[in-house]
């Protein structure tokens, strides 16, 4: 994905656009809060199914979210190595809006030329790539019999990353220039903070999709319900009873959606667990990188799917009869979801309003660009793959794993291993 433009300008004064910009935030965010502290009943504390244009407005967002839902249904079904093809192409959508979005309103300014600027964000983010998902092939490779040949490969991919590393960091610092180095480090550091979010968060992101596209799909799920019913309480309820936003920096965001949302996703995720759990498809890890879609997948289902009675860790007393272990799970995916996962998109709404820009793009009718709708989404592929290590995969080990570590040992060493095993 090359850039369009080699260059980007920097403003030879950007200390005072800062100032005035900051200040400017500053009263605009109090006066917002002011509003809505007040209550005075005036139209902007009306719920927003009664202000005009909203039922319009929302025809169009569930036009396009049900277009949206039915593609992404569409590559779950085609399996694992699509889905995780779809991740890395909203990575790249989601890095282009997000470092576009502060040097946008510097391009038609006067300022002095940087050679390989926009071309040198694209190398970090690939160099971000090579390291998280060289990493991703390196284990499955290691822990899967059918893709065990690409081991001769994989092993170098920590001195690939490092060697491309290299090449971006030194071409970086080389293209320094003294009348614009202030801007130019401004934007490496927002460039890492952009991998940070967009190729940080999502490092185990592929594991969690082959080692069963539950753990892609349900997470998922929990968003996108938690999204849609924060949208529906607060545009039903308005602020009927709290009269503080939620986030300064977001004033639609209420009390009465956040609360509500959090009900409904906990709701939603015990009872629709089950559903999901029962399907192969879905239950079963991959089992070889293939092109083919919808390949024949077959497993004996994860202790997490089957039905028992489960005693809370910590508190055995308190058993739940004869249950999905993975409901109880889902109770806390769906806690995450609503809680934390949402500071996702408070972060989008401070970004978004520090460069005046009502969304990252609008590729996405009714809904803005890809980073409005996967802002959440991020922290809640990394918070599920330390909970499926910490809680649930570390009391599932599965043999045949270690078989296929085994097997990549020479002949000597397999007997050493069974002579250590019989002791």
């Amino acid at each position: 994905m090359a850039p369009a433009k080699e260059g980007v300008r920097a403003r030879k004064q950007p200390d005072s656009l800062l100032e005035k910009t900051r200040l400017a935030e500053e009263a605009s965010a109090k006066a917002a809060a002011a509003a809505a502290a007040s209550g005075d009943g005036s139209k902007k504390d009306k719920p927003a199914v009664m202000t005009a244009g909203f039922w319009k407005s929302f025809g169009v967002r569930a036009q396009f979210a049900s277009l949206m839902m039915l593609a992404f249904m569409a590559i779950v079904w085609a399996g694992h190595f699509y889905v995780w093809i779809l991740i890395v192409l909203l990575q790249m959508a989601s890095f282009r809006e997000l470092v576009k979005v502060r040097y946008g309103e510097y391009l038609a300014t006067d300022a002095t030329e940087m050679p390989l600027f926009r071309t040198l964000q694209w190398g970090w983010f690939y160099v971000g790539l090579v390291y998280v998902y060289g990493d991703f092939i390196h284990s499955f490779a290691m822990a899967t019999e059918s893709a065990a040949d690409l081991l001769p490969y994989s092993r170098y991919w920590e001195s690939l990353a490092f060697g491309l590393y290299c090449v971006v960091f030194m071409a970086s610092v080389w293209t320094l220039k003294v009348d614009s180095v202030k801007y130019q480090v401004g934007q490496l550091s927002w460039t890492i903070v952009t991998l940070c979010i967009v190729v940080g968060q999502m490092k185990f992101v592929a594991h969690n999709i082959f080692e069963g596209l539950f753990w892609f799909f349900f997470p998922v799920w929990l968003v996108i319900n938690n999204d849609c019913w924060a949208y529906a309480w607060g545009a039903c309820l308005g602020r009927a009873i709290i009269k503080r936003p939620l986030f300064k920096l977001s004033p639609k965001k209420t009390w009465e959606g956040f609360i509500g949302a959090l009900v409904s996703t906990v709701c939603v995720a015990y009872f629709t667990a089950p559903f999901f759990a029962a399907s192969p498809w879905l239950a079963c890890p991959a089992t070889d990188l293939t092109w083919t879609p919808h390949p024949p997948l077959d497993c004996d289902m994860p202790r997490a799917f089957v039905r028992r009675d489960v005693a809370l860790p910590y508190f055995e007393a308190v058993v739940f009869k004869d249950i999905l272990p993975i409901q109880l799970h889902a109770v806390a995916f769906a806690l995450f979801a609503s809680v934390v996962a949402p500071f996702g998109g408070f972060l989008a709404s401070g970004i978004k309003r520090a460069y005046h820009v009502k969304d990252f793009d609008s590729i996405i009718p009714g809904h803005g660009g890809v980073t409005d709708r996967v802002d959440c989404q991020f922290i809640m592929a990394l918070f599920v793959y330390v909970y499926h290590k910490t809680f649930i995969r570390a009391y599932d080990v599965d043999w045949r794993a270690l078989a296929n570590v085994a097997g990549l040992l020479s002949p000597e060493d397999r007997a050493r291993l069974v002579a250590a095993l019989q002791r």
